[in-house]
């Protein structure tokens, strides 16, 4: 394992420093977001629910996430019969992905999640069993990506999104983001709760997860669409950058700002 890890950044909303190695294709236009295969529709839940026992006994307790606080209002919005949305910052693929699902049980949970997650034909599969729902890259695919959300919210289930887009691992800070991600929770006038992942130091520098949840944030009804979606957008964001006021950064990560995007690099030592 490298003992450092430097990430040099030009543009906090597009630089990506997941490092997964994966040579990700666009989502394709034709990609199925409510799939009609009678096979997928008869083991996804089967494999879900499977999946995230293994999860909560095994995976879980190996990750860095020391302790939750304040998951309990998950399941205390007053239309059970619907869903709700949950927006975090992107700082970890692993917890981002998992810990969501396991805390939202016995809902199901659907995460947006980049195209990348479709790219490799195993995972694919498995990743869709566990909900995952890759941003379309073409226009023409968002209608279907829209109405396949609105179906998952109308069945009651949860839907994580992190508006920051681009994994940066172990961040301190909460990074700028638009509020096109808060389009369709405005439209439905749903529930959104934020997920907050904090930083503490241990001893010997390095650094483990405590998640924060707050909520739920409802949008305005008194504001125009265009004007609600944004004040949705800068409450989430507010409220992320109070929980994560005192992040800790990890001694073996540095973030350093450059002055042009061709000097956007990760180097490890």
């Amino acid at each position: 394992m490298p003992k450092h890890r430097y990430y040099y950044w030009y543009d906090e909303r597009n630089d990506d420093f997941a490092n997964t190695g994966i040579n990700g294709k666009p989502t394709p236009e034709d990609f199925e977001y409510l799939p009609r295969n009678i096979f997928y529709r008869f083991f996804k839940p089967i494999v879900y629910y499977a999946l995230m026992v293994v999860i909560s006994i095994v995976v879980w307790p190996l990750s860095t996430v020391r302790k939750v606080h304040n998951a309990r209002i998950l399941h205390k919005i007053k239309d059970k019969t619907k869903g709700y949305f949950i927006f975090g910052n992107h700082t970890s693929g692993f917890s981002d992905a998992l810990l969501n699902p396991v805390l939202c049980l016995p809902r199901s949970t659907y995460i947006v999640a980049s195209p990348d997650a479709i790219s490799i034909p195993f995972l694919r599969t498995l990743l869709r069993f566990l909900g995952t729902m890759p941003v379309p890259s073409a226009r023409s695919s968002f209608i279907d990506f829209r109405d396949a959300v609105i179906r998952h919210y109308e069945k009651g289930c949860a839907i994580a999104i992190y508006p920051e887009a681009h994994i940066w691992p172990k961040y301190n800070k909460i990074r700028d983001f638009s509020d096109s991600s808060f389009n369709i929770p405005t439209k439905l006038g749903a529930p959104c709760f934020v997920r907050s992942a904090v930083y503490r130091k241990r001893r010997n520098g390095r650094t483990y997860q405590e998640i924060w949840f707050d909520g739920p944030f409802y949008p305005r009804t008194d504001l125009p669409p265009k004007q609600a979606q944004k004040d949705l957008r800068d409450r989430v964001y507010e409220q992320m950058c109070l929980r994560c006021k005192d992040s800790e950064l990890d001694d073996r990560f540095h973030y350093i700002k450059v002055d042009s995007p061709e000097l956007v690099r990760s180097e490890f030592d």
